[in-house]
């Protein structure tokens, strides 16, 4: 049973796996809308229909929605970063870092809360997958090369980053934010 002192144990957990903040709530407080899928065609993503993790190879913002609400908790995290040294604006590669560090941060705290019991933990990153240069995409019948690895996209599930953010009382900014850089994941936990 999830009780306080639990929650604030996967707080602290994933803030040791490098998550700068935290939050665990309620699944069903997660805002799923459409809309936000619909930012993967309008104006369209490169990654639609090239990346696995991107749709239209994820399930359907309904089927996202049916899903979550099979879980219980979900643990809200976040990396973030200076995009430059000088206060400059961001550079892709510093962006991306960040992005790279959240999707390593949600593959091994979901690996630890499986160990911790929460056996049914899915993890969500910030963004599309970016574990390849170019993803081996859906036409190609070729398998993930990193299917242990790879994550859906929150976003792509169709998840209103800033409106579940808002929930735990986080602001979003959208990229690129000038001086600092914010990447946003999502844990799903039974």
């Amino acid at each position: 049973m999830v009780n306080n002192f639990s929650l604030r144990q996967l707080e602290e957990a994933a803030r040791e796996e490098g998550a700068d903040r935290a939050k665990v709530l309620p699944a069903r407080e997660i805002v799923i809308d459409e809309r936000v899928r619909l930012k993967c065609l309008v104006p369209l993503c490169p990654n639609y229909g090239r990346n696995l993790m991107c749709p239209p190879n994820l399930p359907s913002v309904e089927e996202s929605r049916r899903i979550i609400r099979l879980y219980q908790w979900a643990l809200l995290l976040q990396v973030q970063g200076p995009t430059s040294e000088k206060g400059e604006g961001p550079e892709k590669a510093v962006v991306y870092q960040y992005a790279d560090k959240l999707h390593r941060v949600v593959n091994s705290l979901e690996r630890r809360l499986q160990g911790m019991g929460y056996l049914l933990a899915a993890g969500l990153i910030g963004g599309s997958c970016r574990l390849c240069d170019e993803c081996v995409g859906q036409g190609s019948r070729e398998p993930c090369r990193h299917p242990f690895r790879a994550r859906p996209s929150i976003e792509a599930m169709g998840i209103n980053v800033a409106a579940t953010a808002a929930k735990v009382g986080w602001g979003i900014a959208p990229l690129p934010l000038g001086r600092e850089v914010v990447w946003t994941g999502l844990i799903l936990l039974e």
